[in-house]
């Protein structure tokens, strides 16, 4: 009897072993999913960094694009060097866009890769009615506001 009672034991041990290592298996795999899955946002004016590189978004107009969609042109301050790529808006694509000014302050096309310190505009198409955002790199985003344009001759701005 004595041998069948330490298997008993043993086996109830590595049971509850066993357990214990796969409780600790699964909180460690949410403690890794939840810390690596970590988003920061942003408001407009505030920097953030790229690289090694700040990115300040300064303001954004929203209006009527080809087609019946509706384009972004994302106004930033890029204070470094900075690959121009990692700049992107969810649910649109960028497009070719060309110079323009926002209160007064000149804006350069946005180069498509590389980029120096300096003030560009960027385009992108966006969804109509949608709050927008411009994602920065992989953990960041800046909130553009929401993507509403009136009629063509009213272009809103966002705040």
């Amino acid at each position: 009897m004595d041998e069948a009672k330490k298997k008993r034991r043993i086996r109830a041990i590595l049971l509850i072993l066993g357990t214990l290592v796969v409780v600790g298996a699964i909180v460690l795999v949410v403690w890794l999913v939840d810390k690596n899955d970590t988003e920061n946002t942003y408001a407009i004016g505030e920097s953030v960094k790229l690289g090694g590189a700040q990115v300040t978004v300064d303001g954004v107009v929203f209006s009527a694009g080809s087609n019946g969609g509706v384009t972004a042109a994302v106004f930033v301050t890029l204070e470094g060097e900075a690959d121009m790529s990692r700049l992107r808006v969810a649910g649109g694509e960028r497009v070719s866009g060309g110079d323009g000014a926002l209160n007064g302050k000149e804006y350069a096309a946005a180069p498509q890769n590389e980029a120096q310190s300096g003030r560009y505009m960027l385009t992108f198409t966006v969804v109509e009615n949608a709050d927008t955002f411009l994602f920065i790199g992989e953990k960041d985003k800046v909130a553009l506001g929401m993507a509403i344009v009136r009629d063509k001759d009213n272009i809103s701005e966002a705040k």
